[in-house]
């Protein structure tokens, strides 16, 4: 990089002999004879180094460093003073005042040529990460969704152009310094562990879908969000929804009409049908039928993702709707060759819960037609119900081929099926799990696809018991308590495939999983569990985190299981550590046992 040198001296045969030594040097000069004079040439010419004498008559070096300072507050210029003087004193002085380096005259030029080559290189490297940020600053303000970044505090400390559209709830104009409370109407806890949420600009308010990346900066956290608007695709969705719907109902009608046709042939009211057409008109029948349950799952699925469909609950006994579930699917199980076996129903038979009576029916059907799909012929189907703390769950278990791995993550999405050959010609569309995981949700519950040992499936339905419900007492699991597992983590399917790969260890162990230390403080006051799972990814600052995490604990385990930090650290903050990256489902169930045998042993020790 060749420099434009500025040599201010008001000594001529000095700064002609200066300006030469540039020159030879392979850089260019330019003279100013006077403080003043340089400052109007630094305007004028924009040099990228200065080499300024310090004793000058009408303004000396040190004045001059500081006014220069002030002309160029956007940019860094070098500034290397020059003096005849013995002694370091003036030179630490016009260092104090602004200046960058200094040189003793008279300049060596191996000395001087070495210093504009080191200037040379610093300034490369400046104007290219000035481009660089630059760039950064186009690219994000020419970004069409709004990004905010928040310090750790919460605050707005950054907006690219598309953000500064957005207001608070009062309809305020988002600023640096506007909490995220005030921004979003949500602590920046909460903030960080939601995808969705409702933002605001002055034309009204608009659903968001949320990114965010956190990174650091002179050991300081920073937040970045980009908030997607969902408007369009919502509309889309719904314009998808209501055309599906439509020509759902436009294919129902005809197919009605063609089942009863074909019912009617087969019930002889147009005669005797001949031999050979008899097995031709049941195979229309049964590909009608099968039909007519897919346009049946299609809109079911569109009232549900259209919020139209009513829930009407009630708190009632759980274990005759399971007996009457049973019931109802036992002729398909006996047409199969598989039996029904429930267990639990006479143990937890006050167990009450709210649900609404026909979609858990219809949820139970989709649980048991499929573990009845897949059993081989004289298996059996379990469904068992217990009672972990504060909830009660079914769980319906199989002896069939089992889910596979690579598709247990994306099983309840939509038009899921897996590809194993024996599965595809079950039929189905692919629907049914999807369906049942809406409408458990729609009524507060959860399903899981549990790991089970040995051949087949087991999936599980858990719901809350309501507020102030007395709990039965459960005769076969009196003699050992059950120990609750509390795992905080912003990724939902990471706290998906924790539940499962700590399934094996209940009943007496039961996993609550939450987004957040937030959602955890703000549930019901209940005892602290016996062991805190969480990874500080997401969380806000790590060692917040975990000393929130051991307040919470009160005293028992503490277990990270994340890798956004490593056992360096854990070791300083005094917690366990478990990698996700470098264990699995085993690693993970050995870690939590012993953290539970050292809280039973630990129980034990204390006085009664």
């Amino acid at each position: 990089m060749s420099l434009q040198v500025l040599v201010v001296d008001d000594v001529l045969e000095s700064r002609r002999a200066l300006c030469a030594l540039v020159t030879e040097l392979g850089q260019a000069a330019i003279g100013a004879d006077s403080g003043a004079a340089a400052l109007a040439l630094l305007q004028r010419h924009r040099p990228d180094l200065v080499l300024l004498d310090l004793l000058m008559p009408d303004m000396d070096g040190f004045a001059v460093t500081r006014r220069m300072r002030e002309q160029t507050a956007d940019r860094w210029l070098p500034v290397i003073v020059t003096s005849s003087l013995e002694g370091e004193p003036h030179f630490i002085h016009a260092l104090e005042n602004g200046a960058d380096d200094y040189l003793q005259r008279p300049v060596s030029p191996g000395l001087l040529q070495a210093k504009l080559r080191h200037y040379a290189g610093v300034l490369a490297l400046q104007s290219r990460l000035a481009t660089l940020a630059q760039r950064q600053r186009d690219i994000l303000g020419n970004i069409l969704d709004p990004v905010v970044t928040l310090d750790a505090a919460g605050c707005v400390s950054e907006l690219n152009q598309a953000a500064l559209a957005l207001t608070d709830a009062q309809g305020r104009a988002l600023a640096p310094g506007v909490s995220c409370d005030a921004a979003f109407g949500l602590p920046l806890a909460e903030l960080l562990g939601r995808r969705r949420l409702t933002a605001q600009r002055a034309s009204g308010a608009f659903p968001a879908e949320l990114g965010l990346s956190q990174w650091h900066d002179d050991g300081q956290t920073h937040y970045t969000l980009l908030l997607r608007d969902l408007t369009e695709q919502q509309q889309v969705e719904r314009m998808k929804d209501e055309f599906l719907a439509t020509v759902s109902h436009e294919l129902r009608t005809p197919l009605t009409s063609v089942l009863g046709a074909l019912g009617l042939l087969a019930g002889g009211a147009a005669g005797a049908l001949p031999a050979a057409a008899r097995p031709l008109a049941e195979v229309a029948r049964r590909n009608g039928e099968r039909l007519g349950r897919l346009i049946d799952d299609v809109l079911e699925l569109t009232k549900i993702e259209g919020d139209r469909l009513v829930l009407h609950a009630r708190t009632q006994p759980l274990a005759p709707l399971l007996g009457e579930a049973l019931a109802a699917n036992q002729g398909y199980a006996e047409r199969a060759g598989v039996r029904l076996v429930a267990e639990g129903l006479a143990d937890w038979h006050a167990l009450q819960v709210s649900l609404d009576t026909d979609r858990f029916l219809q949820v139970m059907a989709n649980l048991l037609s499929n573990a009845i799909k897949h059993s081989p012929a004289g298996e059996a189907v379990q469904v068992v119900l217990d009672a972990p703390p504060g909830a009660a769950r079914v769980t319906v278990r199989d002896r069939g081929p089992g889910v596979d791995p690579a598709f247990r993550a994306r099983m309840f999405e939509k038009f899921s099926q897996a590809d194993g050959g024996d599965r595809r010609m079950q039929g189905g569309t692919g629907l049914g799990l999807h369906i049942t995981r809406l409408l458990v949700e729609r009524m507060g519950g959860r399903i899981t696809a549990d790991e089970v040992t040995g051949p087949g499936a087991a999936f599980s339905v858990s719901f809350a018991l309501p507020d102030g419900a007395a709990l039965p007492a459960d005769p076969l699991h009196t003699t050992r308590a059950v120990r609750t597992v509390l795992h905080i983590d912003a990724d939902f399917e990471a706290r998906e495939r924790v539940a499962r790969w700590l399934a094996p260890l209940a009943p007496h162990c039961v996993v609550e999983g939450v987004a957040s230390l937030a959602q955890a403080q703000a549930g019901p006051a209940q005892d602290a569990p016996a062991l805190c799972l969480g990874n500080p990814q997401a969380q806000g600052s790590a060692d917040a985190f975990c000393s929130a995490l051991r307040r919470l604990a009160a005293g028992r385990p503490v277990l990270l299981y994340g890798d956004s930090v490593d056992q360096a650290f854990c070791d300083r903050v005094g917690l366990l550590w478990l990698s996700p990256a470098r264990s699995g489902a085993e690693a993970l169930r050995a870690a939590v046992q012993q953290a539970l045998a050292a809280t039973d042993a630990s129980e034990m020790k204390r006085p009664r």
